[in-house]
């Protein structure tokens, strides 16, 4: 008898256009004046195929997954299905679209034949209906962390995914190739800048080649690549504090991996639309601001005299320069296309991870 009633009541108001339940005055299309239930698994394998009747999925596995995306443009079409994704490992999942079907994560990076979804991340994934191109649309939230920024102050002030591009993966979770455009790949170490005043990220340098600094250099495009492949990104340097640390801890012999050749830093020109070329750093951070110079404050960077000066108009990315070049290790740019300053290439790699 109660659902003949509930039937009745959900007719009389379809009449208007619109559905209420607990409540005989619905303002919206459907409202529900009271608690609502949907399905809830607990997923441990890591590969896996997403059903219709999934709706929250929470995954605890020991591993990296592979999860596998319902066809979207299937008979009938699943427009506005939604999945919500909890990741609770300590592993990525990666969920691929059925076929050539496409998702959608950010403004900028439309039509992905795949979705990294980082441990400690929840997501949102929503059907968009559409027959070609991107079938699914992705909303990424952080879980209960927060991603530090690169200015020692343990908070996400500065540090923007969006600019990047992609979301880091922990250097734990770190997927290191044994070749990369064509050069071998060595990883010399990694440390944590940690204690007062750091920033909690972890550092890892890596060897392209054999070490000749004459051979395989990378342009600063092709190391951007290789960072993201990798899981972490170009190291950026806005704050004296970090540059110390990086350039005792890791680049220096001894105490570091004696990094002596050219190395690309995530500090980069941008042409935006509309407006003059823009020095910014690929993360989105602001420098660290020295306010005692004068007769203007200036940004604590480390670029020799008159540099960046982007000569002939083409110089848009910036470096270290090697120790055989500037034995303080200042910084210079050049174009993104070099392979090598003055000879030397670059082959040395430093990475940066904002979580362990």
């Amino acid at each position: 008898m109660k659902n003949k009633i509930l039937l009745l009541s959900l007719t009389s108001f379809l009449a208007y256009g619109q559905v209420g339940i607990n409540t005989t005055t619905p303002k919206s299309t459907f409202e529900i004046n009271g608690s609502f239930s949907t399905p809830y698994k607990l997923i441990t394998t890591p590969s896996y195929n997403l059903l219709s009747s999934d709706q929250y999925l929470d995954y605890r596995g020991t591993s990296t997954a592979a999860w596998l995306l319902p066809a979207a443009q299937a008979s009938p079409n699943l427009k506005g299905r939604i999945y919500e994704i909890r990741n609770e490992s300590g592993f990525n999942i990666v969920l691929t679209p059925n076929g050539t079907e496409k998702i959608d994560i950010s403004n900028t990076q439309l039509n992905q034949s795949n979705f990294l979804l980082p441990s400690g991340y929840y997501a949102v994934l929503k059907s968009t209906g559409n027959t070609t191109g991107s079938t699914w649309a992705a909303t990424l939230m952080s879980n209960g962390i927060t991603t530090s920024g690169s200015n020692g102050n343990n908070n996400a002030d500065g540090f923007d995914t969006s600019i990047l591009g992609y979301i880091p993966s922990k250097a734990s979770q770190r997927l290191v190739p044994t070749s990369f455009g064509g050069s071998s790949v060595t990883e010399l170490g990694c440390k944590k800048w940690s204690g007062t005043g750091a920033n909690g990220h972890t550092y890892c340098a890596y060897q392209l080649g054999n070490g000749d600094p004459y051979s395989n250099g990378k342009t600063f495009y092709d190391t951007f690549i290789f960072a993201k492949q990798v899981g972490g990104y170009i190291v950026t340097l806005p704050s004296n504090a970090e540059r110390n640390w990086v350039y005792n801890n890791i680049l220096a012999s001894g105490s570091g991996y004696t990094l002596l050749n050219n190395i690309w830093i995530g500090y980069n020109k941008v042409s935006y639309p509309g407006n003059s070329n823009k020095f910014t750093w690929i993360t989105g951070e602001d420098w660290t601001i020295d306010w005692t110079t004068s007769p203007n404050s200036t940004p604590q960077s480390f670029f020799y005299t008159g540099e960046p000066n982007n000569a002939n108009g083409t110089e848009g990315s910036c470096h270290i320069f090697s120790f055989y070049t500037s034995n303080s290790r200042q910084w210079n740019d050049v174009s993104g296309s070099a392979t090598n300053n003055a000879s030397i290439n670059f082959n040395q790699v430093v990475l940066e991870f904002n979580e362990d």
